[in-house]
């Protein structure tokens, strides 16, 4: 994907109204708390099953890639806080789709038997998922459009991190930063590019007026592993996949897309971007699950509960407190699918009049 200071700063202001419902501070939503004569129900702990029976048979947890990654992370987080609250088993199943994760997995919820009904739910994150559809050829290839993205809750906020490898001659973001105005284009930035990562490091980058060499990644995960192995400078990824590099000595947070000044406990060696002067940068990601379009309001409202009800266990909560900066949030499917449709319609003019939409290039 080309990038130009106008689309960053363009895209900022997407993010921005994507994420308005996730302040600095934890969000919650006013919640499906009832359909029609339906209110949840809890039996020693127990969501008990809707008046039609639904569920009676196992509920999967469907991970568009691969189990490390942090959607699968997520995915066993809320299996492991929904064994003493399901009245189902509940199953998590990865699928590295090759392109177009969120968008191929929605083929599955749709042909999967029980899919369409609830028994299979996908983590997403949403927004990221609804930008999608403006820079890859996803309508073209599976006849999706946002009206297919079904968002049925959203639990948390992550924020982007830069990783630089533990190796480095700099020691802090200031130090990376007078690096590459040294030797301009001389460093290794691994890219997963396109996407809302690159587009927060990109901007970053443009306002600091320093460059790097992109190199390409398939993923976060391989992005991580390269610059943690000394073989890239740095990237930009979200914490979970940061964490086990950190952990093992094999790479160091020096920046964290927060708008406090200084940075989350965790983050010893970080600043932050309000700290270098750009205090409004939204990115993150802002994840949940969604369900096959058309899943009966019925039915998702009773999994927006049983998922609220993870999120609120102690094992969850751990989760987060792992990963610095993170946020629990409560958004509705009717919330989510809001800010992703807003961001969707405020983006979609902006990228075609700069020439950046997938059918453009």
């Amino acid at each position: 994907m080309r990038t130009h200071k106008g689309v960053s700063a363009a895209l900022a202001g997407v993010a921005l109204l994507a994420l308005a419902a996730c302040s600095a501070t934890p969000a919650t939503g006013s919640g499906p708390q009832a359909v029609g004569d339906w209110k949840p129900v809890y039996e020693d702990g127990v969501l008990q099953p809707l008046p039609d029976g639904f569920p009676d048979q196992p509920i999967t947890l469907l991970n568009p890639d691969s189990p490390g990654h942090d959607d699968g992370l997520y995915a066993r987080s809320i299996q492991t806080a929904l064994e003493d609250i399901s009245p189902v088993s509940i199953q998590v199943r990865d699928e590295s789709y090759p392109t177009f994760g969120t968008w191929a997995g929605i083929q599955t919820l749709q042909t999967e038997s029980g899919g369409p009904d609830g028994y299979f739910v996908m983590v997403a994150a949403m927004t990221g998922a609804g930008m999608d559809l403006l820079t890859e050829p996803i309508t073209d290839e599976f006849g999706l459009t946002i009206d297919d993205l079904n968002p049925v809750i959203a639990t948390e906020r992550t924020p982007f991190v830069l990783l630089s490898r533990a190796d480095a001659p700099w020691k802090t973001y200031d130090e990376l930063v007078a690096a590459a105005k040294a030797d301009p284009g001389g460093l290794r930035y691994m890219a997963t590019v396109g996407s809302q990562l690159d587009i927060a490091m990109t901007r970053i980058m443009t306002e600091g007026g320093w460059t790097a060499e992109r190199i390409p990644s398939g993923g976060s995960d391989e992005a991580a592993t390269v610059v943690g192995a000394g073989e890239a400078d740095f990237t930009m990824l979200t914490p979970s996949v940061a964490k086990g590099h950190v952990d093992a000595g094999r790479g160091d947070v020096l920046l964290i897309i927060s708008g406090d000044e200084n940075a989350p406990d965790g983050y010893p060696d970080a600043t932050t971007t309000a700290a270098i002067g750009l205090p409004d940068e939204p990115w993150g990601s802002v994840r949940g699950f969604v369900g096959a379009p058309g899943l009966s309001e019925l039915h998702k409202a009773w999994l927006f509960e049983l998922i609220k009800s993870a999120s609120e266990q102690d094992v969850y909560k751990a989760r987060l407190a792992s990963l610095p900066g993170s946020l629990p949030i409560t958004m509705t499917g009717g919330e989510a699918k809001e800010a992703i449709t807003n961001a969707f319609a405020f983006a979609e003019p902006i990228i075609r009049e700069l020439g950046l939409a997938f059918d453009q290039n």
